[in-house]
């Protein structure tokens, strides 16, 4: 059975104890609720914590009831939880004068901006994700030669002290990876290396100039470590073969890459790019890389 509200005798006094007002209604915690537009959980959870308490408890049944004045302070309350206030700084925001509250609102205006600035990053983030996963769906068969046009890329480059083809799982590439994952915060699109444009004829031949990480944001790229740095993949028009990586397809790959520029007639004009990742993410599948090899030509 839903309890009433009920009208209980306040006395208040001015400064020269002249009686002011005498009665004034009080409301059930469920009429309150209405009233305000909240929860009777929410009203009992801000009494246990302190933020928002009853004006008036019986005694005798331990009912709670709430004053009209109060109204207003739930909505002061409402109001910054919906802006996403901590319930701790709302009640610290509660016994603020109008001046310190107006400064109070500022902060969490800055506040709720840069938390906007930051989504708008992981958008942007995502979105570039989003752009090369579509690019590496629309390659087509693998071991086969094509052209593609490619848009700028920022990477985060280290020296490579005697690397090869077949050191895909060196340290090296954790190093970056633990630079590269508080620019980005997102998905790991592969790693590279770096090599010059020469005719190798095995695969021991090779030997990278630099490994290098891709990146989605240019944010925080300033606080590299001494031994990295930000570099560029130009935009342009480029020779690409991707395939499962397999050593003995490696060397056959890549001289087919160089067979397609002298056939025709181009004029390489960057070093060699490898860009390895998984194949798959699933644990049940077979662990596999796949390697796009790629040089800018004019």
């Amino acid at each position: 059975m839903l309890k009433k509200s009920k009208h209980v005798l306040f006395v208040y006094y001015n400064k020269r104890k002249e009686v002011i007002g005498l009665k004034e209604t009080l409301y059930t915690i469920g009429e309150m609720a209405k009233l305000a537009n909240v929860s009777i959980k929410a009203l009992r959870y801000y009494d246990k914590i302190d933020l928002f308490k009853p004006a008036y408890v019986d005694s005798d049944t331990n009912y709670r009831y709430y004053k009209d004045s109060q109204l207003s302070q739930l909505d002061l309350i409402k109001s910054l939880k919906y802006i996403g206030t901590p319930l701790e700084e709302v009640k610290k925001a509660r016994e603020m004068s109008p001046s310190g509250l107006l400064d109070f609102i500022t902060d969490q205006e800055k506040l709720i901006q840069m938390q906007m600035d930051n989504l708008m990053k992981v958008q942007q983030n995502i979105e570039t994700v989003k752009k090369r996963m579509e690019r590496r769906l629309q390659t087509p068969s693998l071991r086969e030669v094509f052209l593609w046009e490619e848009e700028e890329t920022t990477i985060i480059e280290m020296a490579a002290h005697n690397l090869k083809p077949n050191n895909l799982t060196n340290a090296s590439y954790s190093m970056l990876k633990k630079a590269v994952e508080p620019i980005s915060g997102f998905l790991n699109t592969g790693f590279g290396a770096i090599f010059p444009y020469e005719k190798y004829i095995h695969i021991e031949d090779i030997y990278y100039d630099k490994i290098f990480a891709p990146v989605l944001s240019n944010q925080m790229i300033s606080s590299l470590p001494a031994d990295m740095e930000a570099e560029k993949i130009h935009a342009g028009t480029y020779v690409y073969i991707a395939d499962v990586y397999h050593p003995e397809r490696y060397i056959c790959n890549y001289h087919k890459l160089m067979k397609f520029i002298e056939d025709n007639q181009m004029t390489v004009t960057s070093d060699v790019y490898e860009l390895f990742g998984a194949l798959s993410y699933s644990p049940d599948q077979q662990e596999e890389l796949i390697i796009e090899l790629k040089v800018r030509v004019s």
